[in-house]
């Protein structure tokens, strides 16, 4: 009777036991969801490109893209007298493209790093470098555009990005749509206008100035 009865007990007992453990949840991944999936925070993207000028010196620049619309820029140089030279350029938009080129005409060919901005007026800057006679090489100061040059008679006056920039006769070009302020952003309709920079040394450095403009009014 004793082995009968632990028979019947046992899987009395088993079942209880069971239903007092308490059960793992199951996480599913779905191919077609985001949802419980555990996504690596590494989406940083790293960009190398080497730009060789007529007198063989070799910039370097490194992009670093920590997001999709922020980059950081390092530039070296090799060739140079001094090549232990280092530009750093924090917290800048990506880079669309880069050139190089003589625009005063001085034998050594500057560099210009061209990025824009991920929104929706995709807004081009600037970042250029200097070659101090292939001894070493430096930062460019660009002019920025101010408040006063978008107002009312400015250079920039109507500017509301969607430009590009290219050289062109010994000057950087920025060419752009004219904006009326009754247009939509995807309807400009005063044109398109040419601002050009010309570089010029400064006490230290050179700078890029704006030095004029030209007018395709429609």
């Amino acid at each position: 009777m004793k082995i009968l009865f632990i028979k019947l007990l046992l899987p009395a007992l088993l079942l209880f036991s069971s239903c007092g453990e308490k059960k793992q949840p199951e996480t599913v991944v779905k191919k077609d969801s985001t949802e419980n999936m555990t996504i690596k925070n590494d989406t940083a993207v790293t960009v190398k490109k080497e730009m060789k000028t007529t007198t063989g010196k070799i910039f370097t620049i490194i992009e670093t893209k920590p997001s999709y619309s922020v980059s950081n820029f390092i530039v070296t140089g090799a060739g140079f007298a001094n090549s232990s030279d280092t530009i750093k350029f924090q917290n800048e938009n990506p880079m669309t493209t880069a050139m190089l080129s003589d625009l005063d005409k001085n034998g050594f060919e500057e560099l210009y790093i061209l990025t824009k901005a991920a929104g929706s007026g995709s807004y081009m800057d600037i970042m250029a470098i200097a070659s101090f006679n292939d001894k070493s090489f430096g930062e460019i100061t660009v002019q920025e555009i101010a408040d006063k040059d978008v107002e009312k008679g400015g250079m920039f006056e109507g500017y509301m990005g969607h430009d590009s920039i290219y050289i062109s006769d010994n000057k950087l070009v920025r060419e752009f749509p004219v904006y009326k302020s009754s247009d939509a952003n995807s309807n400009p309709t005063g044109g398109r206008r040419k601002i050009f920079y010309t570089l010029k040394p400064g006490e230290a450095s050179y700078q890029l100035v704006i030095t004029g403009k030209e007018e395709d009014v429609k």
